[in-house]
C-alpha cells in the first residue's frame, strides 16, 4: 500500500459512507476510508457493523477504521477487515468524543502511549495487510505524546501515521499546529506521515506539504458537500503558487446539480426514504455559500421522498 504523495479522505462518522467515498474518489481522492467502527461491536454484533463496511470496488484502495482498547479484540476484528477485503486497517487514536474516550479508545489512547503500541502490534500481526493510524497532539495534559504514541505504533509496524494537530480538548476549535506535524516528521524521517487538518484548499494542501515535509494530506470537514476538493486540491498543488483563487469553488451548476441528484439517488437506492433524510445534512452543505441557501435549510425538513428531493435540488441548484 502507497501512501506517499497521495490525497486521501478522512474518515467521517455519519458522513463517509459509500456512496459519498466513490464521489470523492472519482473526484480526486487517491484514497479513502470507511467511518469508524467499534472492534467490539464488530466482534459482538457483525450484522449490525457490517452496514459500515460496505464498499466497492471503484473505492480501492481503501481502508477501514477501527476503534478500541483492548488488543486482544482489536487482533479479531483487524483480521476480519483483512478477510473482507480492505486495502488497510486504520487505528483511531484520535477521537475525542466521549462516549469513545470513555472506554479508554480514540484519543484516551494517547494518554497511554504503550498500550496504543501494543493495539497496533495486535492489529498488525493479524490483519495480513497494512495498519495505520490516526493520532492527535494529546488528550489534553501531556505535552507532545503524538511523539511517543507515533513511537510506540511505528514500532509496532504501522506503514504510516496521520496527525491531527490539535489536543482532544480543542476538539476542532482554533488552528492545527502544522508545527507538529513537521516535527513528527523530523523525528522520523524514513516513515510515512499524513499531515490532517485545516486544509480547506489548493493553496492550504500546497502549504502543508512546503512546511512540513509530510508524504500526503488528507481532507476531512473541507470535503463536506465539495467532493470535488480533490481534483481542485491536486490541480492547485501541480500549479504551485500560481493556483487560481477560485480554485476549490466547485463546478459549474449543471455539474454541481447532476452531481447532487446523483448522490441522492444512490443513497434512496441503498436506503430507501432513509437515504432521502440522510441527505439533509448533505443538502445543506451543497448550499453552503449560495444565495437563499438558509431558507433552503429550513424548508429540508420537508425533504422525506425522493420526488420531493429531486424538486428541492431541481429548484435550487
Amino acid at each position: 500500500m502507497e501512501f506517499t504523495g497521495t490525497l486521501i479522505l478522512a474518515p467521517l462518522a455519519g458522513i463517509t459512507d459509500t456512496t459519498f467515498r466513490l464521489l470523492c474518489r472519482e473526484h480526486g481522492a487517491d484514497v479513502t476510508i470507511t467511518e469508524m467502527v467499534s472492534a467490539k461491536g464488530l466482534l459482538m454484533q457483525p450484522g449490525r457493523t457490517h452496514r459500515y463496511l460496505r464498499f466497492g470496488e471503484g473505492e480501492r484502495p481503501i481502508g477501514a477504521q477501527l476503534f478500541g482498547a483492548v488488543p486482544e479484540e482489536m487482533a479479531e476484528a483487524a483480521a476480519a477487515i483483512g478477510r473482507l477485503g480492505f486495502d488497510f486497517v486504520d487505528i483511531n487514536m484520535g477521537c475525542p468524543v466521549r462516549k469513545v474516550t470513555a472506554g479508554g479508545a480514540g484519543a484516551a489512547l494517547l494518554s497511554n502511549p504503550r498500550l496504543a503500541g501494543r493495539i497496533a502490534q495486535a492489529a498488525v500481526s493479524s490483519a495480513g495487510i497494512p495498519v495505520t493510524a490516526k493520532i492527535r497532539s494529546g488528550f489534553g495534559t501531556e505535552p507532545d505524546s503524538y511523539l511517543a504514541v507515533a513511537r510506540e505504533v511505528f514500532g509496532a509496524g504501522a506503514a504510516a501515521v496521520t496527525l491531527h494537530p490539535r489536543t482532544r480538548g480543542q476538539m476542532f476549535s482554533g488552528r492545527a499546529d502544522w508545527g507538529q506535524i513537521a516535527r513528527l516528521k523530523r523525528e522520523f524521517p524514513g516513515r510515512v506521515v499524513i499531515g490532517n487538518g485545516d486544509v480547506t484548499g489548493p493553496e492550504d494542501a500546497r502549504r502543508m506539504l512546503s512546511e512540513t515535509g509530510c508524504d500526503a494530506v488528507m481532507v476531512g470537514r473541507a470535503a463536506l458537500g465539495n467532493p470535488w476538493i480533490f481534483s481542485a486540491i491536486r490541480q492547485g498543488v501541480a500549479a504551485g503558487g500560481g493556483a487560481p483563487a477560485t480554485a476549490g469553488n466547485g463546478p459549474a451548476r449543471i455539474a454541481r446539480r447532476a452531481l447532487i441528484l446523483r448522490h441522492g439517488e444512490e443513497m434512496h437506492r441503498r436506503c430507501g426514504e432513509a437515504g432521502i433524510r440522510e441527505m439533509r445534512k448533505h443538502l445543506a452543505w451543497y448550499s453552503r455559500g449560495i444565495p437563499g441557501a438558509s431558507a433552503f435549510r429550513g424548508d429540508l425538513v420537508r425533504v422525506t421522498t425522493l420526488d420531493e428531493f429531486r424538486l428541492a435540488v431541481e429548484r435550487f441548484f
